[in-house]
């Protein structure tokens, strides 16, 4: 079954968001509540978690402003999961080592 996952509204006066940055790529499988997607409105950033497991497929490009109740990504819940379970996140790189300290003499 193919889920179509919409953005929920993040308050009451709120019609659009700009979906700032996905978490996950097209093709990766996810596990339901796994957040996805940071969503900016004019109030707030929030997370879009998973409405369900399965492989996910993208159809908004970061940064993108789409109305609340758009369809952004659909989630084929009859995949399997990989053994192992779902595909952790990129994890962020890891910081550059900071230069020698200087030593006076």
């Amino acid at each position: 079954m193919i889920l179509e996952m919409k953005v929920p509204s993040p308050g009451e006066s709120i019609s659009e968001v700009e979906i700032a940055n996905w978490l996950v790529q097209t093709g990766d499988y996810v596990e339901k509540d796994q957040e996805i997607a940071e969503v900016d409105s004019d109030k707030a950033t929030l997370a879009l978690p998973a409405e369900a497991s399965g492989v996910i497929e993208l159809l908004v490009e970061p940064g993108t402003t789409v109305a609340v109740g758009q369809v952004v990504a659909k989630i084929d819940t009859s995949a399997a999961a990989p053994a192992g379970g779902a595909k952790p996140a990129t994890a962020p790189a890891a910081p550059a080592a900071a230069p020698p300290a200087c030593r006076r003499r």
